[in-house]
């Protein structure tokens, strides 16, 4: 079967495509319209795939010497407005009068880009920004690490964790693959600070948080500054951008409060006594208020080489509040046997609770 051929110039897909590429190109960029884009380019394929052609092709005319500018007179006689592909303008020489130079120049720009979309590449397939592959960074069990991103960021990893960044010209993404990162985010409004974690994403622009990911669910903790986290359906691993609908509306997120995202949305948002102990792995200590042990379990087998696992899953249902120190998981283990009735079975490679 032969497949639709689709004209850039009169898709109303790339037309959107151009409007968000000049959107996110101003200075005054909110977190509510980068998630409003991030939510369109997850609607189908197509929008995806139109708006990194455009960005590609975008980038490559940043690439080229500026034109020196046309003088007002001559730009005030020239009535090319945007409004229609620039072949049909070229041929049929409408008359209107263009109401802005700088919005005449952007679509201009933006249709001759589509135009080139339409009869083949002008330059060499040469990306300057690379969108589909970055830096991976992976930590072994019980291995804490400190990243510092081209930006001026820092990302602080925690054990047994594996993430991907991504640094472009207009956009900063980590995909947190497993475990546990801490931000700390540079300043840079024209650039929003993107983190995918399994079903969620967090957007900010400068800020502190923590990010935690389990099977599926995934804690958001903000120490500084505001986020907005969106709950997003399940995608494969690796995809930078959400390839299904998001889950209801973003929730945003203030310094002193964590948010939990599972496969249904937002779980919860709370504010937290004390926001620190979000970091405390950083020093050697794991704090959990009120989790269920199924997830505490997971964190803490991120720093012993001997696993816990459990022989009943009803056990993960039970509730953990305190601090274990990496030093003493061996103590804290049986110390479950006392607040839950739970006993470890301590054997050559792993440790198995059962109940008593």
């Amino acid at each position: 079967m032969n497949e639709r051929r689709i004209d850039p110039e009169r898709d109303p897909v790339y037309a959107a495509a151009a409007e968000w590429l000049s959107r996110l190109r101003q200075p005054r960029l909110t977190l509510e319209e980068t998630l409003a884009w991030q939510q369109w380019m997850s609607q189908a394929p197509h929008n995806r795939q139109a708006f990194l052609e455009l960005e590609e092709l975008w980038d490559k005319f940043d690439s080229l010497a500026t034109p020196q500018l046309v003088a007002p007179e001559a730009l005030g006689s020239d009535n090319y407005d945007g409004s229609i592909p620039v072949s049909d303008w070229v041929t049929h020489s409408h008359s209107v009068r263009p109401p802005d130079t700088w919005r005449w120049l952007h679509a201009a720009i933006l249709l001759i880009a589509l135009t080139c979309l339409a009869v083949g590449p002008l330059f060499a397939p040469t990306i300057i920004a690379n969108l589909s592959g970055g830096k991976s960074f992976e930590t072994a069990i019980g291995e804490n690490a400190s990243l510092r991103l081209a930006d001026g960021s820092r990302v602080r990893l925690g054990g047994h964790t594996r993430l991907e960044v991504l640094l472009g010209p207009r956009l900063r993404r980590i995909d947190l693959l497993s475990g546990e990162a801490y931000f700390e985010v540079a300043k840079d409004r024209a650039r929003p600070f993107l983190v995918r974690a399994g079903t969620a994403t967090v957007t900010a622009v400068g800020t502190e948080f923590n990010v935690r990911r389990s099977d599926d669910r995934v804690v958001v903790s903000v120490l500084e500054g505001r986020v907005l986290v969106q709950p997003l359906t399940p995608v494969a691993p690796l995809s930078w951008l959400p390839t299904s609908k998001a889950l209801g509306s973003p929730a945003p997120v203030s310094a002193g409060e964590r948010t939990t995202i599972n496969r249904g949305g937002v779980e919860s948002t709370q504010v937290v006594g004390d926001a620190a102990g979000a970091v405390a792995w950083q020093d050697g200590r794991l704090a959990f208020e009120a989790e269920p042990l199924r997830y505490v379990l997971q964190d803490v087998n991120r720093y012993t080489k001997k696993p816990i696992v459990m022989a009943d899953s009803r056990i993960g249902d039970l509730r953990v509040t305190g601090t274990i120190t990496e030093t003493n998981i061996v103590g804290w283990v049986n110390s479950l046997q006392a607040a839950f009735g739970v006993h470890a079975d301590i054997q050559t490679d792993r440790i198995v609770l059962h109940w008593n």
